[in-house]
């Protein structure tokens, strides 16, 4: 958990998917699909807790620092 601290995510998002999905694409790369509408930012949360599913942490502790209405967002762990 201590190596996740101040990790940079990459995640490439598709909203509104039939159904929802992780896939890893490299270490520090994701495609993550979510049902949830890319609407005030219901998309986003679903992004995050997926992410923080995917990777074992509370969602508070994962933050998207940019991309927040782009298809191609950074996550930092906290």
């Amino acid at each position: 958990m201590v190596a996740l601290i101040g990790m940079r995510i990459t995640v490439i998002a598709k909203a509104g998917s039939k159904h929802a999905a992780v896939e890893k694409l490299d270490t520090h790369r994701y495609a993550i699909s979510v049902t949830a509408p890319a609407e005030k930012g219901k998309a986003n949360e679903a992004i995050r807790r997926a992410l923080a599913k995917e990777l074992r942490v509370a969602p508070s502790r994962i933050s998207c620092v940019m991309g927040a209405t782009a298809k191609i967002k950074l996550f930092v762990v906290e």
